[in-house]
């Protein structure tokens, strides 16, 4: 009975835990469930803020690019009516630019001249008025000339001496605005509307062929916690509200476009904000052991989606802001490469100048193809003298592709051999040359677009050429600040400034590496610093070429850290292989410690992470080489050399297993003589003298904090006083692998004036 009891009590007992399992998985589940939609709104928010800014500055720039492309032909305009000549010159001259399809001039008597013909407004349009309003820019309107036509009229005056004798029209259609920014909303799955804040009017609306106006939303049901009202009084902000169309809510951002009063909201529906999180729920619910496949292929998804989203204009710009800012952040010209290197999907992208700037982006699982040393000399050298005769007419840019072909063949064999070897299959690039016959080349390797490339590098090739002039003469003094004189490393002052700002962007696919390097005191101490500073050299070196265009930084004497972004962890492995394997060759070893973080970066917390697993490290490098250095701990073959000293023979007979070394040592000669195995200072002991014994010991094993204490010991003259006082001199320190010591030295013989031969006990504590 009492048997049946039991089972049945656990049998109970296990349909609870079961059940207790069950609602706990289920909480989970329904918890992320939550915790996904939270986020992919809030990501729903962000993203749409950040997409409204781009297309905005976009808009903003090419608004103000018309207006001063307005204005310089008002001023061609005001010097044609100052000589007394017709405008029929310049409007000859015109060819669509910007947004601009066509352009006319109100003179004072009503009449509105362009390149089709005059038409008579007076009656329809005050000049005065006109002239009063000075430079500005209309929303949705009718055309002075086409009837039923709506446009964006532009407007500047002509002035001449003071006075206004005419005001300069830029007409831009209502279809061609659109036309442009429909392709963008389209390519972020969005719908655009741009509206004049004074009438309501809707300039740019994908959703209607025929432009609406902001009063249509009036009438929407908006969600808790937003109105139609907030849209009208505040300058920027969210909403949400249903959707006449399908239903559903949409989620958008709105925002004031400075300077031309008018507004711009950006929107997308629910299912388009909440698509993926509605499937990673269903296949949580259908199978929660394979969540953590379902997100990387999810997001390897979105990143490749957003990759494909890259344009010409839109990259371009981007690149241009990038360069404006690199003093500020020196990460921006790896950027910028990157960028290029993305949008042509070419191997590498590289710049390069005859002041020996050298710059090289490649994707970091194409590392075996990358071009270094003489190799990349060579390359480089070639193009600067292809780029020679291209501007042997002194012209100051030019455009230049270089392929293995049978003409290269003929021409040039070692260089068409070398770009076969090198898989090589078509080096595109842009050339800039100024006055002083400075030239810069900005390209890619093997581009799949080339036509677009070569776009791309010829319109930023200048923007690069300048940024990096400005940033090497600009910044010398801030360069040297936040750089290490040996190693040419970022140091510690960068390190401090740099973090703040990771703290701040959040990168995702974030690394920190923390490198140790081992033996360096020995190497300073047996060859001189000469060859420790050349260790550290070839160490950073060799960084910089494993992690091209990360962060390193030398935190110390003999310390380097490394931060990787948007680098995957299996990358991050595969380059800290490569890393080694070259130290190797010159006979260098590291202790590395490594974390790894896909978003919510906390860098202090990611380097003490990589700090302890680096000291793991080390701890390991050391117990492995004192493995193979020391003789076995279970091998029966102590040497037990009698001392002379009854106490300390039954002593060492008795305890000799909880002892790892003990030597008799002559002060005066510095000669040891093993008494008890192993060896415990972790070598064949074949050194003269027992000094130097000791002191390698100490550089290897010893923890750092205690090296100077245990080398107190190497002071034999003091040794000696406080032995002859009757004091047994001892220390407790620690090893590098953790392990605590207590090092006793005794004085053996009766000698009363003597004390040079001495017992020295290493035992664990």
């Amino acid at each position: 009975m009492a048997i049946t009891y039991e089972r049945k009590k656990q049998r109970q007992n296990n349909i609870l835990y079961t059940v207790v399992a069950a609602v706990l998985i289920c909480v989970v589940f329904f918890a992320m469930v939550i915790s996904f939609f939270i986020k992919a709104e809030n990501d729903a928010y962000e993203m749409l803020h950040i997409q409204t800014k781009q297309i905005k500055d976009d808009l903003i720039l090419q608004l103000k690019s018309d207006r001063e492309n307005l204005v310089t032909m008002a001023n061609f305009a005001a010097k044609l009516y100052a000589d007394g000549k017709s405008y029929g010159r310049m409007f000859d001259s015109f060819k669509p630019i910007g947004l601009f399809s066509r352009i006319g001039i109100l003179n004072p008597d009503g009449t509105f001249v362009t390149k089709d013909g005059v038409y008579n407004l007076k009656g329809q349009i005050s000049f005065q008025e006109q002239a009063s309003l000075g430079e500005y820019i209309t929303g949705r309107t009718y055309s002075y000339s086409i009837p039923d036509e709506q446009v964006v009229r532009s407007s500047v005056p002509i002035r001449v001496d003071g006075k206004t004798v005419g005001i300069m029209y830029g007409i831009t259609k209502i279809e061609t605005i659109n036309e442009k920014y429909n392709n963008m909303a389209e390519e972020l799955d969005a719908q655009l509307f741009v509206y004049d804040k004074e009438t309501g009017k809707f300039i740019i609306d994908t959703i209607n062929e025929n432009p609406g106006e902001l009063s249509q939303l009036k009438t929407r049901k908006y969600n808790e916690g937003y109105s139609y009202d907030d849209l009208i009084s505040n300058p920027n902000g969210f909403i949400s509200f249903e959707s006449i169309r399908t239903g559903e809510d949409l989620y958008a951002h709105y925002s004031t476009i400075e300077d031309f009063n008018w507004g711009i909201i950006l929107a997308r529906y629910e299912t388009q904000v909440f698509e993926e999180t509605h499937k990673i729920s269903s296949n949580l619910l259908a199978i929660f052991a394979v969540i953590i496949l379902i997100l990387a292929v999810y997001l390897e998804l979105i990143l490749k989606s957003e990759k494909n989203r890259a344009r010409l204009n839109s990259e371009s710009s981007a690149i241009r802001h990038l360069l404006l800012e690199i003093n500020q952040q020196h990460e921006n010209i790896n950027s910028a490469l990157k960028k290029i290197k993305e949008f042509s999907s070419a191997r590498s992208c590289f710049f390069a100048d005859t002041d020996g700037e050298d710059y090289y982006y490649i994707k970091p699982s194409l590392k075996e193809k990358c071009l270094v040393g003489d190799e990349r000399k060579y390359f480089i050298s070639e193009l600067f003298r292809y780029a020679a005769n291209i501007h042997a007419d002194d012209s100051s840019t030019g455009f230049m592709q270089i392929t293995p072909n049978s003409h290269l063949l003929k021409t040039n064999p070692e260089l068409y051999h070398f770009l076969l070897n090198q898989g090589i299959k078509d080096a595109s690039f842009a050339i800039i040359a100024d006055k002083n016959n400075h030239v810069s080349i900005l390209g890619t390797i093997n581009p799949k677009k080339s036509s677009a490339i070569r776009k791309l590098v010829e319109d930023v090739v200048v923007c690069f050429s300048i940024a990096i002039y400005n940033k090497k003469h600009l910044n010398k003094t801030e360069l040297a600040a936040i750089t290490d004189s040996l190693t040419g490393a970022l140091n510690r002052v960068a390190y401090k400034k740099d973090i703040l700002l990771f703290d701040e962007e959040k990168p995702e696919d974030f690394s920190c590496i923390y490198i140790d390097v081992n033996e360096l005191h020995i190497r300073n101490n047996k060859y001189g610093h000469a060859a420790g500073d050349e260790m550290l050299i070839y160490i950073a070196n060799s960084l910089k070429e494993v992690f091209f265009g990360q962060y390193i930084y030398r935190m110390g004497g003999d310390e380097f850290l490394v931060f990787a972004k948007k680098i995957s962890q299996n990358e991050v492995k595969q380059n800290i292989e490569i890393f080694t394997e070259q130290l190797k060759i010159k006979g260098y070893h590291v202790a590395i410690g490594t974390s790894y973080r896909t978003q919510n970066t906390n860098c202090e917390e990611m380097v003490r992470e990589a700090e302890i697993r680096m000291y793991e490290a080390k701890a390991k490098y050391y117990q492995d080489k004192e493995k193979k250095c020391a003789p076995n701990a279970d091998d029966k073959g102590y040497v037990h050399t009698k001392t002379g000293i009854v106490e300390i023979d039954a002593m060492i007979s008795i305890l000799k297993e909880n002892y790892n070394g003990i030597y008799r040592v002559n002060l005066d000669t510095d000669k040891a003589h093993r008494i008890l195995m192993p060896a415990y200072l972790g070598y064949k002991e074949d050194e003269e003298h027992f000094s130097n014994l000791l002191t390698k010991y100490i550089d290897d094993s010893v923890s750092p904090e205690f090296h100077r204490a245990v080398m107190n010991f190497l002071n034999y003259d003091a040794l000696k006083r406080q032995l002859l006082e009757g004091k047994i001199p001892r220390i407790t320190y620690k090893k590098t692998n953790g392990e605590t010591i207590i090092l006793s030295v005794y004085r053996l013989g009766e000698e009363e004036d003597s004390a040079n031969n001495t017992l020295w006990v290493f035992a664990r504590d």
